[in-house]
């Protein structure tokens, strides 16, 4: 029996009510909780809906399709627990689906899912939708040949109660390290997307690794708005809570957009010891918030507050430690971290560094040489190397290993690295399998795309190999050049900025994209025009082959908000791009 399930199951009878997962409203209200024994109880609910309602057997996939909630955490028990492959995916709006349907189509198809979750409300607004879709004419594709079910727990009192609680002992499934768990689908930065499959024996390790080193416990209280579609939403944060890394409370990601003081108030009322954000949820919070309110919160209790998920900016970490310096929040509770849904979550964890290095030397050379000179770059550091996870820096071409200070693709290996790539046996050759070059009995590295360095034990990340530019001899990571596109003028929306390659000449140029008010005149525009060409020319010694002025939404990003800058490259030479700048 997996241990993962044999420590939920633990839990329930050790410490049968003391609180597991609580779910609050946009108010901050609690709506639902879920105790240990909870726990279990919707567990064995859940799992005997599953198999003797929806016809479910062990090796089967669902997608796990939710609004924010715990219902999805009933859902993704009772997969574990019968044995059923869990996908979580992004739910699209489940009225107006017509933007946001395309990736669960793929993702049905690449699985060969059997079945979709889902709870009551959802399904009964995806009826409203198809009612909608034939009064107006437009037609919405579902993925077909698939039945959706409801597992809310109105669903699951009726029908699954009186067997519900004997499931475990008559299902006679059980899961070793190396069954899978969940698919967990990559976001698609780079490419397509790839479903990773995440055993338990991956779970197992990474709970394990990220409780020794984030100083984790039932004596823990995390408070987190990551999506549960995403990897820290998903294992950050509930699978750590019903492992028992802490107590844990869940709100929805668009109340956190909406109102981002909804965070920092929860996190003053419960005492959080634990939270995690991207870097735009700190940018974010700086700006929708309020001295005045910052000064009746206290996060003094805060021990680690993570920046993980999309590149740390220096200026966003120290903006937001000098705006919440009144609430009590000890500077040393930030913590950068680097991971990937290839290694579970974690590679390294609470990055404590700053390191300023030559530019010059840094995309000529691809050393990184510490500088305080006026050509230098800084790097927030994401954690040191350990001896839970094998991590080296290697020449993407030759796969020899490089030394300290040297950039090169990260390459990964532990117990924590993932299966595989779902159906893609080749691609999970190329990625899972690699080997070191002149290091006997190397084999089974993860390579990860990722570009980094790594400094006095600490690991340094500088980008995605795919999306490195390179310009006039010189390797530059596309973010420098949006970093500096961010406050070139007013009118440029922070968040809708891309720079990627185009070709120009037979040689490599540079565009950039920029967002602006959709009502913005013609001066405005051409202004930004302007601005961001002397900004590049000015910080980065580039000319801008072309400048694309669109309104918001113009730059392509993934469902969890990453900038896709293939697709928008795609999207300039296909000629969906204006061309116009």
């Amino acid at each position: 029996m997996s241990l993962m399930l044999d420590r939920i199951r633990e839990l329930g009878v050790q410490i049968p009510d003391s609180p597991a997962i609580t779910f609050v409203d946009d108010r901050g209200r609690v709506t639902e909780s879920m105790s240990r024994a909870d726990v279990v109880t919707e567990m064995n609910a859940a799992a005997g809906l599953l198999t003797q309602r929806c016809g479910l057997v062990p090796g089967d996939h669902a997608l796990l399709v939710y609004p924010p909630g715990l219902d999805f955490v009933r859902a993704l028990l009772g997969c574990m627990a019968a044995g059923v492959l869990a996908v979580p995916v992004y739910p699209p709006n489940p009225v107006n689906p017509q933007k946001s349907i395309e990736p669960l189509q793929r993702i049905a198809a690449d699985c060969n899912a059997k079945a979709v979750l889902t709870n009551r409300q959802y399904a009964n607004a995806r009826r409203l939708g198809a009612a909608k879709s034939l009064m107006t004419g437009r037609t919405v594709v579902w993925p077909a040949n698939l039945n959706w079910h409801a597992t809310s727990p109105g669903i699951m009192n009726r029908r699954t109660r009186g067997f519900g609680s004997s499931f475990d002992a008559a299902s006679g499934w059980a899961p070793s390290h190396d069954t899978p768990a969940i698919l967990q689908y990559t976001s698609g930065t780079t490419s397509a997307p790839k479903g990773v499959v995440i055993t338990y024996g991956n779970l197992e390790h990474q709970q394990e690794f990220e409780r020794r080193h984030l100083g984790l416990g039932l004596n823990m209280r995390g408070v987190f708005w990551v999506p549960a579609y995403h990897d820290f939403g998903l294992i950050g944060a509930i699978l750590n809570a019903l492992a028992g890394n802490f107590e844990l409370t869940l709100m929805s990601p668009l109340s956190f957009v909406r109102r981002p003081a909804l965070w920092f108030e929860v996190m003053h009322r419960v005492r959080a010891t634990h939270t995690v954000s991207p870097n735009f949820g700190y940018e974010l919070a700086v700006r929708k918030t309020t001295a005045e309110q910052r000064a009746q919160w206290d996060l003094s209790s805060l021990s680690m507050v993570m920046s993980a998920a999309e590149p740390v900016r220096e200026d966003t970490i120290r903006t937001f430690l000098e705006a919440f310096s009144v609430a009590g929040l000890r500077p040393e509770a930030f913590c950068p971290a680097y991971g990937l849904a290839e290694h579970t979550v974690g590679v390294t964890l609470f990055g404590r560094s700053t390191l300023r290095v030559d530019t010059h030397k840094l995309e000529a050379q691809g050393i990184a040489v510490p500088y305080d000179g006026p050509a230098s770059k800084v790097f927030r550091g994401c954690g040191a190397l350990t001896d839970d996870v094998d991590v080296r820096i290697v020449d993407p071409e030759s796969c020899a290993p490089l030394d300290e200070g040297r950039v090169g693709e990260i390459w990964v290996d532990s117990p924590s690295k993932a299966a595989g790539y779902w159906g893609k046996p080749e691609a999970t050759r190329a990625a899972f399998a690699a080997r070191l070059a002149g290091v006997a009995g190397s084999s089974g590295y993860l390579r990860t795309g990722d570009l980094g360095f790594v400094h006095d034990g600490e690991l340094y990340v500088c980008g995605r190999m795919k999306d490195v530019l390179t310009l006039a001899g010189r390797n530059i990571y596309p973010q420098d050049i949006e970093e500096s596109l961010r406050n070139c003028h007013p009118a440029i929306r922070p968040g809708g900025i891309a720079a990627f390659a185009i070709e120009e000449g037979g040689s490599e140029g540079l565009a950039v994209l920029v967002e602006v008010s959709a009502d913005a005149p013609d001066d405005v525009l051409s202004g930004v025009v302007e601005a961001a060409r002397a900004v590049v020319l000015e910080d980065h010694r580039l000319r801008c082959s072309v400048v694309v002025v669109g309104p918001p939404g113009s730059v392509s990003k993934t469902t969890s908000g990453k900038v896709q800058r293939f697709q928008c490259r795609a999207r300039w030479l296909d000629g969906s791009l204006d061309r116009a700048h």
